[in-house]
């Protein structure tokens, strides 16, 4: 079994999940930027994972991007679909806010990993955007890296 595993990375989380999903995937797994996967042959993967984060309830334009262009595909494909954010009683909002019915249809599964936003690491309006949603904090921590393991052990079928 060959997984591609997609994803868009602004602070870094989202990549170091896709890493980690690739590791779960013992050896199966390949995580590639989404600017990378362009240039991958789709069809020569058994499945697909596409994941990201979510900014202000929208996942990056390229990733919507990706999943437009590739649309079918993709749906000729086994489908994984992951997002990384602080809003767990959001996550279903996020999938279908930001992916075409037929995709979210289509994909076998959909996972949270959860997220962090740490305040020192953003500039400018953003920065004054989240400092207004973390109120006095400096950080939200609400990872949940423990959720990659069986979203792994799903697509591999155990």
């Amino acid at each position: 079994m060959s997984i591609l595993i997609i994803y868009e990375s602004k602070s870094g989380y989202t990549k170091e999940c896709a890493s980690l999903l690739e590791k779960e995937l013992k050896g199966k797994g390949r995580a590639v930027h989404v600017k990378q996967a362009g240039k991958e042959n789709l069809k020569g993967y058994d499945h697909i994972v596409i994941g990201s984060a979510v900014y202000a309830g929208r996942v990056p334009s390229s990733i919507r991007r990706f999943v437009a262009r590739h649309k079918s595909d993709l749906m000729n494909l086994p489908l994984s679909l992951f997002v990384c954010g602080t809003g767990e009683e959001y996550k279903d909002q996020y999938f279908e806010k930001n992916y075409d019915h037929d995709i979210l249809k289509h994909a076998e599964r959909k996972g949270w990993f959860g997220g962090k936003i740490i305040l020192s690491e953003h500039r400018g309006l953003k920065k004054m955007m989240l400092a207004s949603i973390l109120k006095e904090k400096t950080e939200l921590h609400v990872e949940k890296r423990e959720n990659i393991a069986p979203f792994a052990e799903a697509i591999l079928g155990k």
